[in-house]
């Protein structure tokens, strides 16, 4: 039991590594009477505070709203001052209509700049349309003293129609978006919770690959996860050469866990100060990532070929462990002849 544990213990630490935020765990059903304050208290619980207002306060379909954070401490309720911007902004906001048939990974700074006044208060500010009535989770995500934290926040729009009416997930592998097509494969081919997967994007264009990949927000990829339910969020990107060097550390046996806990920190500070570089040019994209439980997931990977930012959209079904399930990943995308 002890090796079990100590296993266990090991994946958890590596899964927070991979996605740097990784869980975000909330109830699965939205509680309605929250989502119609004109402010709603970000969970879950922790050091920080951050409240969302909505303007109007019932966000209808199709019409602007008026999103506002406010961070503070929870001890004092001070706004947290020296927030660090990581992957190009200092909060990175992710929605989602919980029947999956919207998606937006949006910032106060893609409509105007953040002023001084705006980091002294801590406070941000966006318009945002949502597309229609349904249960929506926005998650928020940021970064203080080297460390990453989430705050999920659920809003209804509108009178959402009943959840039986949400169609099944749609378990294929290929998508195109505006003339790319997109494949998704996975390694091993049946993710088990828990355990490492490693998820390859190929993008073809006109049947040729496409090799004009961008950089988007300092990564070839952002991909934003969630568990059917809406529970267990995660935010991850391109499993570069410096990932796989990080994660050879972690796998180090003679690591305790407090060198993994300033691995993680020392991880942070380098994603931040980083000049962003191209890695994947394409057609291919790697993404390492562990599911924490089993269930449906729902994947949306954000990347830029010809610099043109688009969002695929997968689907697929993770599995718990069972006594002779493959779990190993057979084969790596590398780059720059890096070998994790």
């Amino acid at each position: 039991m002890s090796g079990e544990g100590g296993a266990r213990r090991k994946r958890a630490a590596l899964a927070a590594l991979l996605g740097a935020a990784l869980v975000a765990c909330g109830p699965s059903a939205p509680d309605s009477a929250s989502s119609t304050a004109a402010a709603i208290e970000g969970q879950p619980a922790g050091p920080y505070r951050m409240r969302l207002e909505l303007d109007p306060p019932q966000p209808a379909a199709g019409e602007q709203t008026r999103l506002t954070w406010q961070l503070t401490h929870l001890a004092t309720d001070a706004p947290v001052e020296h927030l660090q911007v990581l992957h190009e902004r200092v909060v990175h906001n992710f929605i989602v209509n919980l029947d999956f048939s919207s998606f937006a990974h949006i910032h106060h700074e893609d409509f105007r700049a953040l002023t001084p006044e705006d980091l002294q208060r801590a406070t941000f500010t966006l318009p945002y349309r949502f597309p229609r009535a349904g249960h929506y989770r926005i998650v928020s995500d940021f970064t203080h003293r080297d460390r990453n934290w989430i705050k999920h926040f659920d809003v209804t729009v509108g009178t959402p129609p009943p959840r039986s009416a949400t169609p099944p997930a749609d378990f294929s592998t290929t998508r195109e978006v505006d003339g790319v097509v997109g494949t998704l494969s996975m390694s091993p081919r049946v993710p088990v919770a828990g355990h490492e997967t490693e998820l390859v994007l190929d993008l073809q264009r006109a049947g040729a690959p496409v090799t004009d990949l961008a950089l988007i927000l300092g990564s070839e990829v952002h991909v934003a996860v969630w568990r059917e339910d809406g529970q267990h969020f995660g935010h991850t990107h391109s499993y570069t050469p410096h990932m796989a060097s990080m994660l050879r550390a972690m796998h180090d046996k003679g690591a305790d866990s407090a060198s993994r806990a300033r691995m993680m920190a020392d991880m942070m500070v380098m994603m931040m100060n980083m000049p962003p570089e191209l890695v994947f040019p394409g057609p291919r994209i790697p993404v390492h990532y562990v599911f924490p439980e089993p269930g449906v997931y729902h994947l949306f990977l954000q990347c830029a070929p010809g610099g043109a930012a688009q969002v695929f959209h997968f689907a697929v079904k993770v599995e718990a462990f069972r006594d002779g399930m493959e779990t190993r990943i057979e084969s790596i995308v590398t780059a720059h002849g890096a070998t994790p």
